[in-house]
């Protein structure tokens, strides 16, 4: 199951539009398909009773705790294997995970549901990141990543309004959606298998050789930029779950605020589907750092009209940081290594996410009295947030060069180059670019220099 795959590391560059369609496929159905799992779940009646709300938050943090544990084993196990293989994969052990509740819904077979989607998951984050990287041409990357963004919050979105009719229908709409999550793998690992995909060094699929992308600098920065933008996101999430306790005032409208966030966003990213590859990348991250920071403060105010404008302002910010941290990964690394980089992504985006929801719980803790209160202590961390953002966004445009070519080429008197050389290329290439080489994949003209 090794697809297409090249072992020199330099894959033919191009457009892959089916690989890009599965791919996208993918993350809208699987992730239709688990959130509404999910959503059921807890409120369903299956096999005579309901789920203990114990025994299913339990079996949620081994959820979160296996996706962890998939998306870093996915560059040691997986390695070798085409990524679109990879999602049928991933699609098995979603689809194992709805047998199982589909069987009971005891708290055995919950928990194993929870470790089988888990890693399901887990593995299929960095998968599907690095099946559009590849399968997408620089040019063209920036809005496949919006799009990818885009469908999986209305994955999210609309889970919710078809988990009521399928909870109805019981255990038959388990195993039906079952099937229906096999079939999709398989049908991602068909229609890309075609994708040729650079596969690492035979010998090199240890954990410390794959943690040798961390001493790039360029990989370090993306790395925390990631943390810093989903420590945000999480932090927010958390804030607003608990907003009895951090805006009293405002609390009866907490359902309000999280229905809008992912509205928000998808409106958004709908609007700026046009317009994303035309932001510079220095105005990108301002405008995130910015938005971020701005946003974070206004959404712990005593106004609804602030807090929803602060809520807008944040989603403008992640509607630009999400997609552009994917294009950036794929710029730090050869391909070769590209999935070490999205694994890493994935799973500093949990921990980020992780560690914002600790931070929300540290802001309403009654024991921590040396703290200011909730909402002045979001309101700092707005602020940190939004500088913090500022840095890791300049620090990237300094580190990551894009493959792209155009916005990080120097400007250049007419007839000379950016290094004085008359033919306009760095390297003396007739044709402008770094490598003219037809073979290069995506990234590896300014990855394969610093690395």
């Amino acid at each position: 199951m090794t697809g297409t795959a090249t072992e020199t590391g330099t894959p033919k560059a191009g457009w892959y539009p089916r690989a890009v369609g599965a791919g996208l496929g993918f993350t809208l159905l699987s992730n239709f398909g688990l959130a509404m799992v999910l959503t059921l779940l807890p409120v369903a009646v299956l096999h005579g009773g309901r789920i203990a709300p114990s025994v299913f938050s339990f079996a949620l943090s081994v959820h979160v705790g296996s996706a962890l544990v998939g998306a870093l084993i996915t560059p040691i196990a997986f390695s070798r294997v085409h990524p679109a293989w990879v999602l049928t994969i991933a699609s098995s052990l979603k689809a194992a995970g709805f047998v199982t509740v589909a069987v009971s819904t005891s708290a055995p077979a919950l928990y194993l549901f929870a470790v089988l989607a888990g890693l399901g998951v887990g593995i299929s984050r960095p998968a599907v990141r690095s099946l559009l990287v590849a399968a997408a041409t620089d040019d063209r990357r920036s809005q496949v990543f919006q799009v990818f963004f885009i469908l999986l919050n209305t994955a999210y979105v609309l889970a919710p309004l078809a988990a009521g009719p399928v909870g109805r229908a019981g255990v038959p709409a388990l195993l039906v959606l079952a099937v229906v999550e096999t079939a999709i793998g398989i049908t991602v690992g068909l229609l890309a298998r075609g994708l040729d995909f650079a596969l690492p060094p035979r010998g090199a699929n240890g954990l410390r050789g794959r943690l040798t992308v961390l001493r790039t600098p360029a990989v370090a920065v993306v790395l925390g930029y990631t943390f810093a933008i989903y420590f945000a996101m999480g932090f927010l999430y958390a804030m607003i779950l608990l907003y009895e306790v951090v805006n009293p005032a405002q609390a009866e409208h907490r359902t309000l605020f999280l229905s809008f966030q992912p509205l928000a966003i998808i409106a958004i990213q709908l609007a700026l589907l046009p317009f994303f590859t035309r932001l510079r990348r220095r105005a990108l991250y301002l405008i995130v750092a910015v938005g971020g920071g701005t946003g974070l403060v206004l959404s712990f105010t005593g106004s609804l009209t602030l807090i929803l404008a602060g809520l807008t302002l944040f989603a403008v910010a992640e509607c630009l940081a999400f997609p552009k941290i994917q294009v950036e990964a794929a710029d730090t690394v050869p391909q070769s290594r590209l999935t070490d980089v999205i694994a890493l992504v994935s799973l500093v985006t949990a921990i980020g996410e992780i560690c914002g929801n600790m931070a929300a719980g540290l802001a309403v803790s009654t024991s921590a009295s040396w703290l200011p209160q909730p909402a002045h202590f979001g309101m700092g961390v707005g602020v940190l947030a939004g500088l913090a953002l500022l840095v890791g966004g300049l620090a990237v445009t300094r580190y990551v060069m894009p493959s792209g070519a155009s916005e990080a080429t120097p400007e250049v008197a007419p007839g000379g180059s950016a290094d004085g050389s008359p033919d306009g290329s760095p390297d003396g290439s007739p044709d402008g670019s770094p490598d003219d080489s037809p073979d290069a994949p995506p990234g590896a003209s300014s990855a394969r220099d610093r690395t």
